[in-house]
């Protein structure tokens, strides 16, 4: 099953620096057990399921940039904390 929020962002740009892509993944470890002469072992593996990426050009994570700016700053002064 597709997950529906991501716990992981990774950020790649192309060579020309014009672009940028937002990859967001959710990102756990699958256990799987098996037994053998009556013993448990746990054998897990790390798993990475896309939910979404985002591309944007140079001046739209510029403009990204400045909003979360402001979103993080209009936190400082939260009067509801």
């Amino acid at each position: 099953m597709k997950p529906e929020f991501c716990n992981t962002i990774n950020l790649t740009h192309n060579k020309k620096k014009s672009e940028i892509v937002l990859n967001f993944s959710h990102l756990y470890t699958e256990h799987n057990f098996t037994t053998k002469d009556g013993v448990l072992t746990d054998v897990s593996a790390q798993v990475v399921e896309p939910v979404a990426s985002v591309l944007l050009t140079r001046e739209g994570a510029i403009a990204l940039t400045n909003l979360m700016n402001r979103i993080v700053k209009d936190w400082e002064s939260d009067p509801n904390e």
